[in-house]
């Protein structure tokens, strides 16, 4: 019996923190990482940049939950989730957000002192994201960034200087618009909800029509920053790759149907899980 009630907290912790949506994450981190060491990699700092890239989004992920509480309570397509049914209780959230951010920085101060450096604004970042939702619409391309910027993480974990090659910065650009684009769309369900609340998003802003158009016009740009990077991978698979990409972008769009909740999951999880994937693929071949 206790067995099994370990296994379902992990479980409940797991889902608490979405830890299967790292798959969005991750292949960017680790393509920083793949760009700056150029082929040779140094297993131990990958371990490492993997854990922290997991801590970080666990201690996201926890803010978000707190933050958003009282919002979530009033909808009812969130009426399982932990913090909502009772399962976790505020002040255990509370003390998992300090774990997963204290396991954060005992991953960083292993890296390299620029990275222990910026760390902090890493943190603070999750933070400032939930509040945006308040504010702005326009929250969707700065919660893209906050994940895209685990790109240059990456790239920093190896070398511990800015780029001066603009590869990092446009892998940087693709992986953000990309989230943006589809975090509208992953926001549809909730639009009356959101309204009630007071909470911003393109769809509570400009309705699902325009809404879905901001979002297409957003992983147009992205495919573009994709395509850029070719001229810097000169890899005939990447070729393929990008194609691949725009395909998977345009498939998640039509047969998007708004009012159909399954169609928005798949259109969020289904074509949007490969992306990452395939780019990481090819990126590390093209080395």
């Amino acid at each position: 019996m206790a067995k099994t009630g370990l296994m379902s907290s992990v479980r409940d912790i797991s889902d608490f923190i979405r830890l299967q949506h790292t798959i969005f994450d991750l292949p960017f981190v680790w393509s920083g990482l793949v760009v700056a060491s150029m082929g040779h990699y140094d297993l131990f700092k990958f371990v490492l940049v993997t854990a922290a890239a997991i801590f970080a989004r666990a201690t996201a992920m926890t803010l978000n939950r707190i933050e958003g509480r009282k919002y979530d309570q009033v909808n009812p397509r969130k009426k399982d989730w932990q913090l909502i049914s009772g399962r976790f209780s505020v002040r255990f959230a509370i003390l998992l957000s300090i774990i997963f951010a204290t396991m954060f920085e005992l991953c960083v101060v292993f890296i390299n002192t620029l990275v222990l450096e910026l760390s902090p604004l890493v943190l603070f970042s999750f933070i400032l994201d939930p509040i945006l939702k308040r504010f702005t619409s326009m929250r969707h391309f700065y919660m893209g960034f906050t994940i895209g910027v685990g790109v240059m993480a990456g790239y920093l974990s190896v070398i511990p200087a800015f780029p001066t090659s603009p590869l990092p910065y446009l892998i940087l650009a693709a992986a953000s618009l990309w989230i943006a684009g589809f975090d509208m769309i992953y926001v549809i369900p909730d639009i009356e909800t959101d309204r009630q609340n007071g909470l911003r998003t393109v769809m509570t802003d400009y309705g699902i029509e325009k809404g879905h158009d901001i979002s297409i016009l957003t992983h147009a740009i992205s495919f573009l920053c994709f395509v850029a990077i070719a001229f810097y991978i000169q890899y005939y698979l990447y070729y393929v790759v990008v194609a691949v990409i725009g395909m998977l972008m345009v498939l998640q769009h039509v047969t998007l149907r708004p009012g159909d909740l399954k169609s928005v999951r798949f259109s969020f999880l289904g074509a949007n899980s490969f992306v990452g994937i395939i780019f990481l693929a090819a990126l590390v071949m093209s080395f």
